[in-house]
C-alpha cells in the first residue's frame, strides 16, 4: 500500500505526517531491546484523530491508541494518538526525506487519492477563520500556513486539482532562530468546485456555510435592496 499502489488511507496519513504527525522512538522491544518508532499525533480534534486512526487501521494490523488529556490554558482537551508500526513508520520518514519533500509518487496518484492527500495537510495546517464583525457565511476565509520546504509544492498541486490560491507571503518568524512561515489564502469556491473536504467538523461546517450563502444578498448585515427608483438620476440628464 505504498506508493503508486497507494490508497486513500496511505495518501491522508502521507499528508497527515507532513503536517502535524510525526514518527519519533519510544521505549524498547521487549524482545530485540531496540527502539520502536512510533507515529505520533496530537490534537484537539477528536474527529482528526478518529478520521486518521481509521485510515491507519485500514493500513496496519498494529493496534492504534488513543488517549485523551486536559491541557492548560485550553477549553478543549488534547487528543494523543500513536501506532507502533516500523514498516509504516520507516516508509513515511524515508518517502518524505524526514518531512523535508512531497514524494514525486504522489504526482502519478488518481485524483480522488491526491484529494485525500491534501485533506491531510489541510486538517492538519489548514485553516477556515472569519473576518471581525462578519455577520454572515460569506465572511468566511479559508487558508494554509507553515514553515516546511515543501510548501511551494503543495501549491502546484493545489492548483494541479483546480484548488486556486490567492497572494502567499513569508511572514516573521515567531522568535528569533524559529523557522520562517510562508501564508496563502485559498479562494473558497475552488475549494468546493474540487470536491475537497476536511475531515475536521469545526473547519468543515464553516466552508458549507459560506458555500450555502447567496453571493450577493447574503453578503453583508444588510444588503442594499435594488429597485427602479433607486437606480434614476435625481434630476432629468439634457443635452
Amino acid at each position: 500500500m505504498i506508493g503508486q499502489s497507494a490508497g486513500k488511507s496511505f495518501a491522508y496519513v502521507l499528508g497527515v505526517f507532513l503536517g502535524d504527525g510525526c514518527v519519533t522512538t519510544t521505549g524498547k522491544n521487549a524482545d530485540s531491546g531496540k527502539s520502536v518508532p512510533v507515529f505520533k499525533l496530537n490534537t484537539i480534534d477528536a474527529d482528526f484523530a478518529n478520521a486518521t486512526k481509521k485510515a491507519l487501521s485500514e493500513l496496519s494490523d498494529k493496534s492504534v491508541g488513543i488517549s485523551v488529556h486536559a491541557v492548560s490554558k485550553s477549553s478543549k482537551p488534547n487528543h494523543s494518538l500513536w501506532i507502533c508500526d516500523a514498516d509504516l513508520c520507516h516508509n513515511l520518514d524515508r518517502d518524505t526525506q524526514a518531512k523535508r519533500i512531497i514524494p514525486e509518487y504522489v504526482w502519478g496518484w488518481c485524483r480522488e487519492n491526491k484529494l485525500a492527500f491534501i485533506a491531510g495537510l489541510m486538517d492538519s495546517e489548514g485553516f477556515v477563520a472569519q473576518n471581525k464583525g462578519g455577520a454572515t457565511g460569506r465572511s468566511f476565509y479559508m487558508g494554509f500556513k507553515s514553515c516546511d520546504e515543501w510548501v511551494p509544492d503543495f501549491i502546484r498541486l493545489l492548483n494541479h486539482v483546480g484548488i486556486l490560491i490567492g497572494k502567499v507571503q513569508r511572514e516573521k518568524p515567531r522568535k528569533p532562530g524559529y523557522k520562517t512561515p510562508t501564508r496563502f489564502s485559498i479562494k473558497m469556491q475552488s475549494w468546493v468546485d474540487s470536491g475537497a473536504r476536511f475531515n475536521i467538523a469545526r473547519k468543515q461546517e464553516r466552508v458549507d456555510r459560506w458555500a450555502a450563502c447567496v453571493p450577493y444578498t447574503e453578503r453583508s448585515r444588510y444588503p442594499r435592496k435594488l429597485t427602479s427608483e433607486a437606480n434614476m438620476p435625481d434630476t432629468p440628464i439634457t443635452a
